[in-house]
């Protein structure tokens, strides 16, 4: 016999708030608060009251993996660069029951370390700005720099490639030398919509070249 499951109301995930501190070197930690589980729903039907809640981690397209238990609707959550990281919740009631699961929350991504190159001035090799925003969805700003010594004959592109290597969509590049910016509306050359995940970014300036990690959420 499969267990019954009370239908109390399911926690709503807000969006997280930026931590003072990390838990490691690189780790920094978001706060998340999420709505308790009320005793009467919205229809007026008394539901038992959630008595603490399971808090679950789900890592870019990961299982989501049980990491703690709480009793307040709060949760402090040491984030790892490099990585998408989504909290979801479930109530748990005073006989153990529990509540299916929130809504996963807020995307949380950052990379430490990673420094903003697209200041003023022309720089002086093919570089790659952070884009923004990062993660995105639909649409990012692509942050390129054309070399100061750049004639305009150079061959030059910019391409979004997938994570096996394969190409997504080219881009339509400004040849004058310093910082510019176009928009990748998260389709591929062929009109297609781009899957969650990560995408890479490859700008070429004859024989330089340098690339950079943007992803994609849905």
């Amino acid at each position: 016999m499969k267990p019954q499951i009370s239908r109390f109301m399911i926690p709503v995930l807000l969006t997280a708030l930026l931590g003072a501190g990390g838990a490691g070197a690189q780790n920094v930690d978001y706060e998340f608060h999420w709505a308790p589980s009320p005793i009467i729903d919205g229809d007026g039907i008394v539901r038992p009251a959630a008595v603490n809640y399971e808090v679950f981690l789900r890592r870019g397209a990961g299982a989501d993996e049980l990491i703690a238990t709480v009793a307040d609707t709060t949760y402090t959550l040491s984030a790892e660069p490099g990585v998408v990281q989504r909290l979801i919740v479930r109530g748990v009631d005073d006989q153990g029951r529990v509540s299916p699961l929130s809504e996963p929350s807020d995307p949380i991504y950052f990379e430490v370390g990673t420094e903003n190159r697209s200041v003023p001035g022309v720089p002086l090799a093919a570089e790659l700005g952070d884009n923004y925003p990062n993660p995105f969805n639909p649409e990012t700003q692509v942050v390129y720099g054309v070399p100061a010594d750049a004639t305009g004959d150079e061959n030059m592109r910019l391409e979004i490639y997938n994570v096996q290597g394969q190409l997504v969509r080219r881009l339509e590049v400004d040849r004058s030398p310093g910082w510019h910016e176009v928009t990748w509306d998260g389709t591929s050359d062929q009109g297609v919509v781009a899957a969650t995940g990560l995408y890479l970014t490859r700008f070429t300036v004859g024989t330089m070249a340098t690339t950079a990690k943007m992803t994609m959420i849905k």
